[in-house]
């Protein structure tokens, strides 16, 4: 019985230290990394926002700053910086755009390639601390630091997560605001204190002032509340002040960290939600080998795209969990929920299903993957280990155990293989289900990660004195790349856009607006010879043609 004891204390040691020691390490991996990426085509046009509404606070109360003169010429300059004067984009959620370019204000950093960097450090840095909030998340529901370990490994290396958490600063901001959210959300679920409806409502007012979406934990919080209320037949003055509470709160919270609301709350929080709804895009994407329209892709878009670039061991035990959440809610006969823990469960499988189904209702606009429906991917964690934690309770045999332990180790080193083999273009990642044929059925490198990276080829074959022109046969603008190059060469090169036709090269990642077969402007001619390809795996990320 004593060495029964003392092995179960060794193990509870192992686990604890490895939880330790794989923090620090994911933390110093992150720090070491984060200058690996490129810039994506939206991080120009996300700083260009903040620097608008940071100078629009700054001169509408009068606050002082050394810099005032230099940021107004640097946002004179910047891409869309028109657009924001004449009005345009406001609706877009700015928290963190504009944390970003107070800090780069505050210590006066100037040159755009530190300026990038310190934004990916900050993406990597909130992703970070979510990390931390979805593993207490995991552990404090199952009560095993194995699966919340396992669980917050599934969180931070999925391929294209992982990538991501490093400049997309929007998706996975979002995404990890939600989960802070929602962390605190279930604690409300479980034991209402007014600082954990503090929290809750702060956390979801600062997704929200990153996307509009960020309203729809507090909704999912205050519908199980009510669901508790009508279950119980129990309705008191205090569950009323609860209610007010989160909402005059998360209403508070909002607007003050929203400057956007500051003149008109309640019709610019309108604007903002039907901008997040139905985006009003006219693009296509390449979806199973056809170009579609934005507005008008398949109701099966998202799942499939879910489908095909999460790890596939993530995908099994998914559906596992999520048809066993959903089958002990169906035959539960006495009411929504057995206990405590099954109203989690259903909570987070609601979180799940529900924007999923909102996007198919409301015919909402799509592009780029999945990505617009990141802050659900926590969710799919979370069942995934309920679908762990359910095979390793089944009463089955010994080897069947060991060998779902084995099946779970693997997974997660053939995760961190990929990590590895595509670094740093893991956003980039397909499954095993599409691998081979995704440059044929999906976008690629929608994000233009790859671009710097190739015209850096290009800069290495030029002496200091010769100029050359690019132009790009693809929807990628090429310009952004000066921001994050650290070479003076980068001065010698002209990019044309899609207009030049005797260019010196042309560049092209395969992503087009629509279908390249009836645009001219994305046609190689015969007289390029193909010089340089970037790839990783099967996948081809961009090419490089120059003229004979």
């Amino acid at each position: 019985m004593i060495e029964l004891k003392k092995n179960l204390i060794l193990k509870k040691k192992i686990i604890n230290y490895s939880i330790f020691l794989f923090f620090v390490f994911y933390f110093l991996v992150g720090v070491n990394i984060y200058r690996d990426y490129g810039i994506s085509v939206d991080e120009p046009f996300h700083r260009s926002s903040g620097f608008y509404w940071y100078l629009w606070i700054i001169e509408k109360f009068s606050f002082s700053s050394e810099n005032l003169q230099y940021l107004k010429n640097s946002f004179n300059k910047m891409e869309f910086s028109q657009d924001f004067v004449n009005g345009t984009y406001l609706e877009y959620g700015v928290i963190f755009d504009l944390f970003a370019v107070f800090i780069e204000d505050k210590f006066n950093i100037q040159n755009s390639q530190d300026v990038f960097y310190i934004k990916h450090f900050l993406n990597f840095l909130i992703f970070y601390i979510s990390s931390v909030a979805f593993f207490y998340l995991i552990k404090k529901r199952f009560k095993n630091n194995f699966l919340a370990l396992v669980g917050i490994i599934f969180y931070v290396t999925s391929p294209r997560i992982f990538a991501e958490s490093f400049y997309n600063c929007k998706d996975i901001v979002f995404m990890s605001l939600v989960v802070l959210s929602i962390y605190f959300g279930l604690k409300i679920l479980k034991k209402c204190k007014l600082k954990n409806i503090i929290l809750f409502t702060f956390f979801s007012a600062l997704a929200t002032g990153v996307r509009s979406m960020g309203i729809f934990p507090v909704f999912l919080v205050l519908g199980f509340f009510i669901f508790d209320i009508i279950e119980k037949k129990i309705f008191s003055l205090k569950q009323l002040k609860i209610i007010s509470t989160i909402l005059i709160s998360y209403v508070f919270f909002t607007y003050l960290i929203w400057p956007y609301l500051w003149d008109d709350p309640i019709n610019h929080f309108v604007t903002a939600f039907n901008s997040f709804k139905n985006y009003s895009w006219g693009g296509s994407v390449l979806y199973l080998g056809e170009y579609i329209k934005g507005s008008n892709l398949p109701w099966h878009y998202s799942f499939v795209w879910i489908g095909i670039s999460t790890p596939i061991i993530y995908i099994l035990l998914f559906t596992i969990g999520s048809y066993k959440v959903f089958y002990n809610f169906l035959t539960n006969l006495d009411g929504l929920w057995k206990n405590l823990d099954e109203k989690l469960d259903l909570f987070v499988l609601a979180f799940f299903f529900g924007p999923l189904i909102a996007v198919i209702i409301f015919s909402s606009t799509l592009y780029n993957g999945w990505r617009q429906l990141y802050f659900i991917y926590p969710a799919l964690i979370y069942l995934s280990i309920f679908g762990l934690n359910y095979l390793l309770n089944l009463n089955m045999s010994r080897i069947f155990k060991f060998s779902i332990f084995i099946i779970t180790f693997l997974s997660i080193c053939i995760n961190v293989f990929t990590l590895i083999k595509l670094h740093p273009f893991q956003n980039i990642y397909f499954n095993l289900l599409v691998e081979k044929k995704a440059n044929n059925l999906f976008e690629i490198d929608y994000w233009g990660l790859g671009n710097a990276h190739s015209i850096n080829k290009i800069l290495n074959e030029l002496n200091e004195t010769e100029r050359v022109s690019v132009k790009t046969a693809s929807f990628s603008d090429l310009k952004y790349s000066r921001y994050i190059i650290n070479n003076k060469k980068i001065n010698n090169i002209d990019f044309t856009g899609t207009s030049e036709i005797n260019s010196d090269y042309i560049f092209t990642n395969y992503t087009y607006e629509s279908s390249p077969k009836f645009e001219k402007k994305y046609f190689i001619p015969e007289n390029y010879k193909k010089v340089y390809t970037l790839k990783r795996g099967k996948i081809i990320i961009n090419e490089i043609f120059k003229k004979e």
